[in-house]
């Protein structure tokens, strides 16, 4: 009968007496045993003392003939540039396996990719050109010295990365027994370091439905309220939100001096045609925060 009380509790009934402790709680093992299937690739942006070109902050190594983007009359500030080779070899995915890659956002923090008129409050800028061997942009007049930040190398490492709990089965996923031993089992694979990525799946530090936030919004439909999910049209487009992929998550690092809002993040995405295309202007923005 102990077999088979743990057979279940591996495949969604109740956890087995020998992975529960005695206040209920699940335990490392049963946790993976249960959930590590779920897990998908990405991509960690790990710290790396060596100054290759992949980085976050500081200024861009971009073409001086790209113009540098702009958001109500001001220059946005620069977050990260990435080699896509580099990413490549870490994980081979639909983003094309070179060129370069440079993220911008409003300086003042004031967009949150809820409102389709939020559009021009980023921009992800891609470039075939060499960019390595290039130097520094200088910092265009009307951008404070304080969105300027502070340069952290950082190198392409594979991961595998499961779920956050929302997107987990509920008849599988139980959060007084499995929250804590589950969140605890999925940070394992980042340790120490930020959450800062490209593809897989998000941390969330709000709501886990980006994927149709981002469809929505950029269907012109408002979603800063409950009233947008409620547009006639969200049925139609409901749809389409598969084709969004997690292109890059930023969060809140003091290395870098970034602190999102309220201990918050920045999550960039793409639909996934977009990526094999080679398409980057219509990425779009999400910003949570506490």
């Amino acid at each position: 009968m102990h077999w088979l009380k743990r057979l279940l509790g591996l495949f969604g009934g109740e956890a087995s007496a020998s992975n529960v402790s005695e206040t209920g709680k699940a335990d490392r093992a049963s946790i993976k045993a249960r959930f590590a299937a779920l897990a998908q690739p990405a991509v960690l942006l790990a710290p790396h003392g060596a100054a290759g070109f992949s980085r976050l902050g500081g200024l861009p190594q971009m073409p001086s003939d790209t113009a540098w983007p702009q958001y109500g009359g001001k220059p946005q500030a620069f977050l990260a540039q990435l080699d896509l080779a580099e990413v490549h070899s870490a994980m081979a995915s639909s983003l094309p396996a070179t060129g370069f890659l440079f993220f911008f956002y409003d300086q003042e923090q004031g967009v949150w990719g809820f409102d389709p008129k939020d559009v021009e409050g980023w921009q992800v800028v891609h470039t075939q050109a060499d960019c390595r061997s290039l130097p520094e942009r200088s910092a265009p007049e009307g951008l404070p010295e304080e969105f300027i930040y502070q340069r952290k190398p950082v190198q392409a490492e594979r991961i595998e990365l499961l779920p956050d709990t929302p997107r987990l089965p509920s008849a599988e996923f139980d959060w007084k027994r499995d929250g804590d031993a589950y969140t605890n089992y999925r940070q394992e694979v980042f340790g120490e370091r930020t959450r800062h990525q490209v593809l897989g799946f998000p941390t969330p530090v709000q709501g886990d439905d980006m994927e149709l936030e981002c469809q929505l919004a950029s269907n012109g439909i408002y979603v800063g309220g409950p009233e947008g999910y409620k547009n006639p049209r969200v049925e139609e487009l409901r749809a389409g939100a598969r084709e969004w992929k997690l292109l890059l998550q930023l969060d809140t690092d003091d290395d870098t001096g970034w602190m999102w809002g309220d201990v918050g993040t920045l999550y960039f995405w793409m639909r996934e045609s977009d990526m094999k295309a080679g398409d980057f202007s219509r990425a779009w923005m999400v910003f949570q925060c506490c």
